[in-house]
């Protein structure tokens, strides 16, 4: 009788602390800004981010901006905050815009994982983040394999930005060890600026014969801008991204390579990450995510 009682007992413990711990994940809710609703490759990590909520039954609130605003992020995550959520994931426009925010966020005990760049303030607890330094690198590598003479121009994202500040680094120390000339230009991300540029410099310099884009849609604006020039079969250029508008253009012959991002891995360890955060486990604070070279050699595998 008593063995029986204690094993009662135990089962209905366990089921208790069961029942308990689907009850806090129920309740869980986060919120997640990411860069726009209007980019590809955050649009996949948005949908694995909200796939990988749905796994673990979390309620997850959107709310990104539907085009690159860092004023607009700053107040969706001060939304967020007032709003009492469990914790928030940040991909961010200007990672130098959350101080303030941050400040309440951590006042409030509400845990932060920023994805894709990183955001220098203590109460960021992961960064989930395609080590963009070595993946450009990797890029460069395969720049300089591709040139006997000739410039490089890197078309950049926004000033001080930390992601495309490492992009550009990758590029610029492999070109310049191998005693390329480096031409970098900082267009914001802005697939009109990368088209300009493009063009000016193709105009003003003939010496140029590589073109690095901090991300792929302003890639694929340098191939139209030298393609109108007649000059894209003397270039090489390549992007960031790994985006399947830039696939087409590789395997088409005009866009010369890539760097594949996991987005769909970023999204999901972001919530991972975050929901660790808020259970009080220990959680990495860099998730490190390699970089894949795609060129006509095997973008047959990623498409």
């Amino acid at each position: 009788m008593k063995l029986r009682a204690l094993k009662g007992m135990v089962a209905s413990v366990a089921v208790g602390a069961l029942m308990a711990g689907a009850a806090m994940a129920d309740e869980l809710k986060i919120a997640y800004t990411g860069y726009s609703t209007d980019n590809t490759f955050w649009i996949g990590v948005a949908n694995a981010a909200a796939a990988k909520a749905d796994d673990m039954g979390i309620e997850l609130l959107d709310l990104t901006a539907s085009s690159p605003d860092a004023a607009a992020q700053k107040d969706a995550v001060d939304r967020a905050i007032n709003m009492g959520v469990d914790g928030i994931i940040i991909g961010s426009v200007d990672n130098r815009a959350f101080d303030a925010s941050l400040d309440m966020a951590k006042r409030k005990g509400i845990p932060v994982v920023a994805v894709d760049t990183g955001i220098e303030h203590d109460h960021v607890g992961s960064l989930v983040q395609t080590d963009n330094l070595a993946a450009a690198g990797i890029a460069g590598e395969y720049i300089v394999s591709q040139l006997d003479k000739g410039s490089v121009l890197i078309l950049g994202g926004s000033a001080g930005h930390q992601t495309g500040n490492a992009r550009r680094d990758g590029v610029l120390t492999a070109a310049e060890a191998a005693g390329h000339e480096v031409i970098f230009q900082i267009c914001d991300w802005q697939d009109a600026c990368a088209y300009e540029t493009t063009v000016n410099f193709l105009q003003s310099n003939p010496d140029i014969k590589a073109i690095f884009s901090a991300w792929d849609p302003g890639a694929l604006a340098a191939v139209s801008a030298a393609t109108e020039l007649g000059k894209l079969d003397d270039l090489v250029i390549v992007g960031f991204d790994g985006n399947p508008a830039n696939l087409v253009s590789i395997e088409a012959g005009e866009q010369a390579a890539t760097i594949k991002q996991d987005n769909t891995r970023m999204g999901a360890e972001a919530v991972a990450n975050l929901v660790g955060l808020i259970k009080g486990e220990e959680v990495a604070a860099f998730t490190p995510i390699d970089g894949i070279l795609i060129t006509s050699d095997n973008v047959g595998d990623f498409k």
